[in-house]
This record gives C-alpha cells, sequence and structure tokens, in this order.
C-alpha cells in the first residue's frame, strides 16, 4: 500500500485520464459524467486507504435506489457499477487498495422494444422524399435503406461512395460532445471520430435506386467534402434532427425519433428473411448477440405468419 493519503477521486481522476486514448470520445464523456455525477459525491473525501468492503457495498445499495427512483436508467446503473469495480481493479493492481472486490449489478435488462414505421407511412414519408429532392431527404432515405446511425450519416464523405459498385463505407462518426479544452469559451464542439468498434467501420452495398437518388447531388470536385453539406464542415446532427422532425410534420405522420429510420430498415430486412449475422455486418453490431436482442422478436413474427400459411392436407 502507499503511505501517501491518495483520495478515491484522484485514483478516479487516474484511470479515467489512462482510458482517454482507449475509447471512443463519447464513451469518455458518458464515463466522465457517470464518475462526476455518482460515484465521486457518494465517496467524496474518502481515501483509498481508508476504503472497506462495507463503503462498496454501501454505493450499490446507492445506485440501486437511484434506479428505483427512475432517476438513473438501468444502463447508467450497470454502467456506473462497472465503471467502479474497474477502478478498483485498477487500484488494487497498483497497490493504493489493498483487497479486491466486485460488484454485482443484479438487474435485468428490459426487453428491447423497437419502434418502426408503418408501411403506410413509410409510402408517405418516401413520396415526399421523391417531390423534394434535398440535403435533408436524401439523408432520411439513406438512413431508410442503409440503417446508417445519424452520426455516420452526417460524417459520409464524396469519397466513400462508390457509384461504380454500388456501396458506401462507414468510417467515421460525427457527435457533438462537451468539449475538454478548459480554456475553450464553448461547452460542446462537434467531433469527427472512429466508430466505436472494429465492426462500426463496414461496407454497405446500396440498392441501385438509392445510388441514382444520390447522384445529383454529387456537385463538387472535392472528394473530401461531406455528403450532406457539399464543403468541408459535415452536418450538424442536431440540425438533421430539427428538419426530420419538420418533414414527419409535414407528412403528418407520428413522431418517432431519427434512430427509428435504423430500427425500421432492419425489421424490414428480418422480414425478408435476412440472417442475424448479415443483418449484424450491416448494422455494424460488435456481437450477434446485439442484433438478436433487438430483431430476433421480428424474425419470430415473421416466421409465425408463414407458418399460418400452412393448412391441413386432409
Amino acid at each position: 500500500m502507499h503511505s501517501k493519503k491518495f483520495l478515491l477521486a484522484e485514483l478516479c481522476g487516474t484511470w479515467l485520464r489512462e482510458q482517454k486514448h482507449r475509447i471512443a470520445p463519447s464513451t469518455y464523456v458518458k464515463y466522465e459524467q457517470l464518475i462526476r455525477r455518482y460515484i465521486l459525491p457518494f465517496f467524496s473525501e474518502k481515501s483509498c486507504n481508508d476504503l472497506k468492503e462495507q463503503d462498496i457495498e454501501a454505493f450499490s445499495q446507492y445506485i440501486r435506489q437511484k434506479f428505483a427512483s427512475e432517476k438513473l436508467s438501468a444502463g447508467n446503473q450497470r454502467t456506473s457499477i462497472m465503471l467502479l469495480n474497474r477502478i478498483l481493479e485498477y487500484g488494487n493492481q497498483h497497490h493504493f487498495i489493498s483487497f479486491k472486490t466486485h460488484i454485482m449489478p443484479n438487474i435485468k435488462r428490459k426487453k428491447a422494444f423497437v419502434r418502426v414505421f408503418s408501411q403506410a407511412e413509410l409510402y408517405k414519408l418516401e413520396s415526399y422524399i421523391d417531390a423534394h429532392p434535398h440535403n435533408y431527404t436524401l439523408a432520411i432515405l439513406i438512413a431508410l435503406y442503409s440503417g446508417v446511425r445519424i452520426g455516420e450519416l452526417c460524417a459520409i464523405r464524396w469519397n466513400d461512395i462508390d457509384f461504380d459498385n454500388g456501396t458506401l463505407m462507414i468510417a467515421r462518426s460525427v457527435q457533438r460532445l462537451k468539449t475538454q479544452d478548459v480554456t475553450s469559451k464553448t461547452k460542446t464542439e462537434l467531433r469527427i471520430s472512429l466508430p466505436k468498434s472494429n465492426a462500426g467501420i463496414r461496407l454497405i452495398p446500396l440498392p441501385s435506386s438509392i445510388i441514382k437518388y444520390i447522384r445529383p447531388f454529387f456537385s463538387t470536385e472535392n472528394l473530401d467534402h461531406y455528403l450532406l453539406t457539399n464543403c468541408e464542415m459535415p452536418m450538424e446532427p442536431r440540425t438533421l434532427q430539427y428538419a426530420y422532425r419538420r418533414i414527419l410534420q409535414i407528412c403528418q405522420i407520428p413522431y418517432l425519433n431519427f434512430h427509428c429510420l435504423r430500427h425500421t430498415f432492419a425489421t424490414r430486412c428480418v422480414t425478408l428473411g435476412w440472417d442475424m449475422k448479415t443483418l449484424g455486418e450491416i448494422l455494424g453490431h460488435s456481437e450477434i448477440q446485439i442484433t438478436m436482442e433487438y430483431y430476433f422478436h421480428s424474425s419470430f413474427e415473421y416466421k409465425r405468419e408463414q407458418m399460418n400459411k400452412l393448412q391441413r392436407i386432409s
């Protein structure tokens, strides 16, 4: 053990700084917020030398109470406990903490509920898109036929599209995140980063009808320019979200958030009989279990529909 009184807050800061270049910027921001909001206030001025297993169990109860009062989602509860586990493990490895311990979240995951657009709503939306060619409608159509996330969509450059082979390369993402520069006058900044996992970097074959719709928008000689802006700056995801909401209002379609375009794409693929591995690769999921968790129920409903077509022979 170190003789110096080393606060758990200092250990959290040391661990977090080491993770900064190992994880995606958005993940770092999330970790920093959860540590600041839940771990640091609970342990306050507690030193690593004085830390006891009872303190760890008390934190576990504290997080569960936050979850029970609906002030903390199940995902953030699990992440907060996971963060403390990793920090404690780091502290033990570096001899700041004398004992090994591990908290079990003991909370069931809620079954994923996927909201999608109906066929009638899609007909309205695509009719509007065909009648109003614009960078916003272009974005919506690409999302509907590729399942890309909004940050990935805003980060597409012209050199990511191969018109001859009809493919789209997803290699980066745009996000507005809390600024890391303490001298900055702005609280947030637009950041372009790599996808969270290697699976996020992927080549997506696009339907020929979508390639045909995209082609007229190609009006720049600089292939590094962004698809949705035709300039060197990407579109702000929030700007696209606002435009998308307005288009749904014009079409008199009940609002579903932009991510539901991705769910709609995936659900349609399942209905068409796609296998989960192929779908997961197109969506950029790191594990097939993620695809199964969200979309297996769609597959099962399709199977039931097909089974109901079987009739008794006799």
